[in-house]
């Protein structure tokens, strides 16, 4: 009997032995991977504006953020980026699109770029639709993983051509995702992630972009106070694309979340208040499909993912209403 245990031991600890071989290897695979990133992106003011927010945060550059020296008074940073990386050498082509092109583009091949590098991921961010239109065609044969296109204004993306590009996509083998707006970005369907409406059913990719880059839909940690009642400190596990997380956070610090300590803002009012102030630059336009402003959604996805976090009640905005006429 003792010597089958001994046995029936030694197999177990083989076991564990080759998954623990597998997990280093996986992580030393993750350490060792480097993905290339290339941006184009439409001529409108807005879309440059969202561009540069964007791209600031993956760079991480030393003046992306002054959010809490301008907003809040007699306040300095206390650099709660500091030690988050820059992606700044990831991106291999930026390129703006667009400029001098007729309203309707017979054919959207003659005015994409003809010196598209090797990339991993391509972001594409409020370009011409025609142009957009065009981008699977253009890509098939590019050897592209995956292709994110943020929507934060309704006017980019309307809903019949969203499925018409995915579809596109879908039948030259490169996954898409097309978030609304950009914070919502998930490789799992949920509220605002639908396969074959908003996202390729293969999302293997879109999930090392989310890893890789750190960015999508936002997740928090928190260290509360002894009595559980406030936030002493917070750290960013994925940050919302455009680095907002870091900035609503920062407001909670040292602040009870829990209602009923006078001169103290409710949770909900403190995490708008911020939301708005960094601030966010999503359209306030009616949504058909969100039926709500697109800045709205973004505000209740980074109070739900807060709220999820401290244990609290999530609240929900208003679910998509995936209708393709």
């Amino acid at each position: 009997m003792f010597a089958l245990i001994l046995i029936y031991l030694y197999y177990i600890m083989k076991i564990v032995k080759k998954l623990i071989n597998f997990y280093n290897h996986r992580t030393m695979e993750r350490k060792n991977q480097f993905h290339k990133l290339g941006i184009l992106y439409g001529t409108d003011p807005d879309t440059l504006d969202l561009t540069k927010k964007f791209v600031g945060h993956l760079i991480n550059d030393e003046e992306f953020c002054t959010a809490c020296e301008e907003f809040e008074q007699k306040v300095n940073c206390d650099e709660c980026r500091r030690d988050l990386k820059s992606y700044s050498n990831n991106i291999f082509y930026y390129e703006q699109i667009g400029e001098n092109i007729p309203q309707f583009i017979d054919d959207p091949l003659q005015y994409l770029p003809e010196n598209l590098p090797n990339l991993d991921f391509l972001l594409v961010i409020g370009i011409h639709k025609d142009l957009l239109s065009g981008l699977p065609e253009f890509l098939q044969d590019k050897n592209i993983k995956a292709v994110i296109v943020p929507v934060e204004d309704p006017n980019w993306v309307p809903p019949g051509l969203q499925k018409q590009v995915l579809e596109a996509f879908e039948d030259v083998g490169i996954q898409a995702a097309f978030p609304k707006p950009y914070c919502s970005l998930n490789f799992e369907e949920d509220t605002y992630n639908k396969k074959g409406i908003n996202l390729t059913h293969d999302t293997k990719y879109i999930k090392e972009f989310i890893e890789y880059f750190r960015i999508g839909k936002p997740i928090v940690s928190f260290k509360l106070s002894p009595d559980g009642k406030a936030i002493e400190d917070a750290c960013i596990i994925k940050s919302a694309p455009c680095g907002s997380s870091y900035y609503i956070v920062q407001q909670l610090k040292g602040k009870y979340f829990l209602n009923g300590k006078k001169d103290n803002l409710p949770l909900n009012e403190r995490i708008s208040k911020a939301h708005h102030s960094y601030p966010c630059n999503a359209s306030m336009d009616q949504d058909n499909i969100l039926k709500d402003s697109i800045l709205h959604v973004g505000g209740y996805i980074i109070r739900n993912a807060i709220r999820k976090e401290l244990g609290l009640e999530e609240e929900e905005g208003t679910k998509l209403k995936y209708v393709i006429k």
